[in-house]
């Protein structure tokens, strides 16, 4: 088994496992012991999933349009993650460097997205490096209202990031899986996601029970 092989292996099953143990943490009670427990086990699972899709991105040439599905789990998964650790402060210049990192590779992704490939054409690849272009610029429009991002915003921040994560992970291994319903096995997921993230957003800023489990957390 050659090592093309074991990684796609690897990134497979640890896929699978992070979209089936990710739905726990999704839809348990945000700062809960279930949620924190399954929260961690998805995290660790999705390091696997990006490193072996890094490692697929470096060494075996995929299309560009696949790449970006890449960036764009891979940042909203860092900058979801980084969240955590900005309880007590605000978005600092580590944050400020992996957006300046995230937008070059939008950048560079963007001017080597070339023809792509049936399954992974140029558009997807085009839709998806803006959408993150924009978690980026709103990522880096935090530092000029860190107050108010930390009092209201910073919980919600890392809960839509982690969605965008999951359903980025479930667009590309539809993708991939499904190549012959492309491009509607990639694009749906997607479109689910953003319908999933403004959703959360609305339902944890209004709904009372919502806003007490995001103070929690």
């Amino acid at each position: 088994m050659d090592a093309h092989t074991l990684n796609v292996l690897g990134h497979v099953g640890s896929g699978t496992l992070a979209l089936l143990l990710g739905l726990v943490p999704m839809f348990s009670r945000k700062g809960g012991p279930l949620h924190r427990w399954s929260g961690r086990a998805t995290v660790g699972l999705g390091a696997v999933v990006l490193g072996s899709a890094v490692i697929a991105d470096i060494l075996f040439d995929p299309p560009a349009p696949l790449v970006a599905a890449t960036l764009s789990a891979g940042y909203q998964y860092l900058s979801g993650l980084r969240t955590l650790a900005l309880k007590q402060a605000g978005p600092g210049w580590p944050d400020a460097l992996l957006a300046l990192a995230g937008l070059g590779l939008v950048g560079l992704l963007g001017l080597h997205m070339g023809s792509g490939t049936a399954s992974w054409p140029p558009a997807i690849g085009y839709a998806t490096i803006g959408f993150i272009a924009t978690i980026i610029v709103y990522d880096l429009s935090r530092h000029l209202w860190i107050a108010t991002w930390r009092r209201h915003v910073r919980p919600l921040d890392h809960g839509v990031k982690m969605i965008g994560f999951w359903f980025a992970m479930l667009s590309a291994g539809a993708g991939n899986a499904l190549e012959q319903w492309q491009p509607i096995s990639q694009v749906l997921p997607s479109a689910i996601g953003m319908v999933a993230m403004v959703g959360f957003v609305i339902w944890y800023s209004v709904n009372p029970v919502g806003r007490r489990a995001m103070a929690a957390g």
